[in-house]
């Protein structure tokens, strides 16, 4: 009987064990399982549409990071899947089916940029769907990374959201089970379009004196200059401003006769000349003279609008009818011009009152 018992005593332990490793190894089964079927959520999902108007084709980001917070081996990444559905939840075909947004086109899509994990290239697309290849290798880290895809088709309707699932494998075909998923959702919407206009717009101001930007004139247009004398020269100023928004400029010409009374003529100079008295002369210019001393050189911020050649000389006075007298080439604030006005006579010349009457036509290049 105490052999018996000894025996029983001795068997027991052993069945213990053979129970604990069963148990030991049931868990390691279950542990193993469980970190087979892990699922990890992409992180900082977003997308972004170069242009989200109703069936444009345009360029999609699509920008995550991928997951690998919880500890244990690096994960490996060999293919990337971008799926474009009306329903943002992944791998549900029952309760979630994927259902294409209608209009909507991936078939002709580049992967024009990538960032992060970077090397991957078009394995295959469809109307919904583009799949990312590359060489299956490991990571330990997140990694932020971003997709671009050219050549997409927007959805044609307004009415719903749709959205990107995105899902990753160890694969290099998108195959087995996946390790990474999201979604990211977005809609296109017609665009605001906003318009307005910039009227033609030219000022133009003439007078004796004229405020730069023409918001006020004095002296009118009118000028008596005084009697005739072969030993002096008579003078006389008057002034005129211009602006415009025209993108060819503007141009001013000067118009009508020399002075006369009858048929007795004060001549016109043909050349840029100086003043003589005694001599028959009438003629102008633009600038600042100091013999005479009259006038004075353009003013104002549009340093573009220039006088023409032959009236840009001090002290040097021509007049030609129909001549311009002033330009600029291209859009022009307001600068002001001063015009001088000389008249000298000859001892011969015959009495009478002598007249001209000058006509300054600006014209905007629109």
């Amino acid at each position: 009987m105490e052999k018996v018992k000894r025996l029983s005593m001795g068997l027991l332990p052993h069945r213990l064990l053979l129970l604990q490793s069963m148990v030991l190894l049931l868990c390691f089964v279950m542990i193993a399982h469980s970190q087979a079927t892990v699922v990890y959520r992409f992180l900082d999902r977003s997308l972004y549409i170069n242009n989200s108007e109703p069936g444009a084709t345009t360029s999609y980001k699509v920008s995550f990071t991928y997951n690998n917070e919880d500890p244990g081996p690096p994960q490996t990444i060999g293919s990337m899947e971008f799926e474009f559905c009306i329903d943002p939840i992944p791998r549900d075909p029952v309760y979630h089916p994927c259902v294409t947004p209608p209009g909507l086109n991936a078939s002709n899509a580049v992967l024009s940029a990538q960032t992060g994990i970077s090397d991957f290239t078009i394995l295959s697309r469809s109307t919904n769907k583009i799949v990312l290849t590359r060489t299956p290798s490991s990571f330990n880290t997140n990694i932020p990374s971003s997709y671009t895809f050219d050549n997409i088709v927007n959805p044609n309707y307004t009415a719903k959201s749709y959205s990107i699932r995105l899902m990753n494998y160890a694969s290099a075909d998108a195959s087995g089970s996946f390790i990474n998923l999201g979604s990211v959702i977005t809609q296109v919407n017609d665009a605001i379009f906003l318009e307005t206009q910039v009227p033609p717009m030219l000022i133009f101001c003439m007078a004796g004196g004229v405020a730069q930007d023409c918001t006020s004139t004095a002296g009118g247009n009118y000028v008596d200059m005084g009697d005739l004398s072969s030993t002096e020269t008579l003078r006389a100023t008057s002034q005129m401003a211009i602006g415009t928004n025209a993108s060819g400029g503007y141009v001013v010409t000067v118009n009508g006769g020399t002075m006369a009374s009858g048929s007795s003529v004060i001549k016109a100079l043909a050349t840029p000349t100086a003043s003589a008295p005694g001599n028959n002369q009438f003629g102008i210019n633009l600038v600042a003279n100091s013999s005479p001393a009259m006038g004075f050189d353009p003013d104002g911020p549009s340093v573009n609008a220039i006088v023409a050649t032959g009236y840009d000389t001090p002290n040097l006075f021509k007049y030609s009818d129909g001549d311009m007298v002033v330009s600029a080439p291209n859009v022009s604030l307001m600068r002001r011009f001063t015009m001088s006005y000389v008249v000298n006579s000859p001892p011969s010349i015959r009495a009478g009152v002598y007249t001209t009457t000058l006509t300054y036509i600006c014209t905007g290049r629109f």
